[in-house]
């Protein structure tokens, strides 16, 4: 019979580093990570992370795709080859497919990726890369724990392509606060109960949301599409972790809108972005403290 007081400790010496560069999404991963008792270290561009794994051995990599500086994709790339021992070649090596070369590779670092998009419309380009597997968000607790005992494991399957937390273990059931702007009972079970913790990120996540929302504003008058995606990106990933749906969703149609340049599109959606951030900012003045 396998020795529960073992496999925790093997556990604790498991070295996770995180690519994420939205701060929300960084405080919840590394919050879940550390509480499952592992050690972790977070960067927020894939440079960075390219870097740190010259630098340091991993045992694991959750890597965001889209990220500033170097994307997700890059720094895989990067880091296969330096593990595979073939330097700067990936350029000169890969094929049109954008497929990697067979090396002498054994038991490659596992990488997951993680993408605020269709999982199943990424896995195939991943794992031409050499990325393990991917899955989306918002990112749920019991779905990245058992990735992570999947790919460290000693014998590893294939990759399960983003399968939903819904489809992960036990069916969730619908919230029950659908109709309100956050389900807060939610986000505090992803945060292990802990409503100091929840209530700090939550302050800090509308204070963030807030000044988004005026950059917003001003790249509009200039019409800076890419800015505009940019911010509502980043909105609709921290929103989406903390379960303010009706936020997340109205920053990712204004990103969608963005990247069409739709103009009078973008304009309707940003003011509306503004109408459920500002409705989701007067219910959490009423709900906070949960404590």
């Amino acid at each position: 019979m396998a020795d529960p007081l073992a496999d925790r400790n093997i556990q604790k010496k498991l070295r996770i580093l995180v690519a994420e560069d939205n701060e929300i999404n960084q405080k919840l991963i590394q919050k879940i990570l550390q509480s499952a008792g592992y050690r972790v270290d977070i960067v927020a561009s894939g440079r960075d992370a390219v870097a740190f794994c010259n630098r340091n051995r991993y045992d694991f990599i959750l890597m965001d795709l889209q990220m500033p500086l170097m994307d997700g994709y890059e720094a895989a790339k990067k880091i296969r080859n330096a593990e595979c021992g073939m330097g700067n070649k990936i350029d000169q090596k890969s094929d049109g497919a954008g497929q990697q070369p067979e090396t002498s590779c054994q038991r490659p670092l596992p990488i997951v990726a993680l993408t605020g998009s269709n999982p199943a419309d990424k896995i195939e380009k991943c794992l031409g890369l050499g990325i393990n597997d991917c899955i989306g968000k918002p990112l749920s607790r019991d779905q990245l724990l058992s990735l992570i005992r999947k790919w460290t494991a000693t014998e590893s399957a294939g990759p399960v392509c983003g399968k939903s937390p819904e489809k992960i273990g036990e069916p969730i059931a619908k919230s029950t606060a659908a109709h309100q702007p956050i389900d807060l009972d939610k986000a505090l079970n992803e945060f292990m109960g802990e409503k100091k913790v929840l209530n700090g990120i939550l302050n800090e996540f509308t204070a963030k949301v807030r000044s988004q929302i005026e950059s917003i504003r001003e790249a509009f008058l200039s019409l800076d599409f890419t800015q505009i995606a940019k911010e509502a990106h980043s909105i609709k990933g921290g929103a989406a972790n903390l379960t303010a749906n009706k936020v997340a969703g109205m920053a990712s149609a204004l990103e969608k809108a963005a990247d069409l340049q739709q103009v009078d599109l973008v304009n309707n959606l940003a003011g509306q972005l503004e109408e459920k951030f500002q409705q989701l900012e007067n219910y959490l003045q009423h709900q906070l403290p949960l404590a």
